[in-house]
C-alpha cells in the first residue's frame, strides 16, 4: 500500500488588526450618536427649564419699553404688589428714564427645598446712551416665575 502524501491547506492569515480596527471604529461611531443625543437632550432639558424665566423678563421687559404699566405690573411677584399698588408703580415708572434696549445675557433656575427661583442678568440701554446691566430675580408662584423686585 501506498500512501500520497498531500500538503496541508494553506492557514488563513490572521486578520486580527483589522478586526479591532472594526471593533475600535464601531464603538467610536456608537459613542459619537450616544454623545450627540446626550448631548442635545441635555440641551432641551436645560432649554425647557430656562424658557419661562426668559419669558416673563421679556413679557416684563417688553411692557416697559412699550409704557404698560398694566402688564409690567401684571409680572411683578405678590410680595412685590404687596408693597407697591398698580398706581405707585405707574407713578415710579414716570420717573425712570426711558428703556430703548435690553439683552437678556444669562439666566440661571434654582430648584432649593422645592421652592424654584430664577434669575436675568440683562443689559439695558436707556434714552439718552445710558447703559447698565441689572440682575432681576423671579420667583415661582401658581406655576408661573414672576418678577420680584
Amino acid at each position: 500500500m501506498d500512501y500520497q502524501l498531500y500538503a496541508a491547506p494553506p492557514a488563513r492569515p490572521r486578520r486580527t488588526g483589522r478586526t479591532i480596527a472594526i471593533i475600535v471604529a464601531v464603538v467610536f461611531l456608537l459613542c459619537c450618536v450616544g454623545g450627540s443625543v446626550g448631548g442635545f437632550l441635555l440641551y432641551r432639558t436645560v432649554s425647557d427649564a430656562v424658557a419661562p424665566v426668559q419669558d416673563t423678563t421679556r413679557t416684563y421687559l417688553d411692557a416697559v419699553r412699550r409704557g404698560d404699566n398694566q402688564t409690567a405690573y401684571a409680572q411683578l411677584c405678590s410680595s412685590t404688589r404687596g408693597r407697591m399698588s398698580e398706581q405707585e408703580f405707574t407713578q415710579l415708572a414716570a420717573t425712570q428714564p426711558k428703556l430703548v434696549n435690553y439683552d437678556i445675557d444669562g439666566v440661571v433656575v434654582n430648584n432649593v427645598n422645592g421652592r424654584t427661583t430664577g434669575t436675568a442678568t440683562v443689559r439695558l440701554s436707556y434714552d439718552g446712551g445710558i447703559q447698565r446691566t441689572q440682575v432681576f430675580t423671579l420667583v415661582k408662584e401658581d406655576g408661573a416665575f414672576r418678577v420680584c423686585e
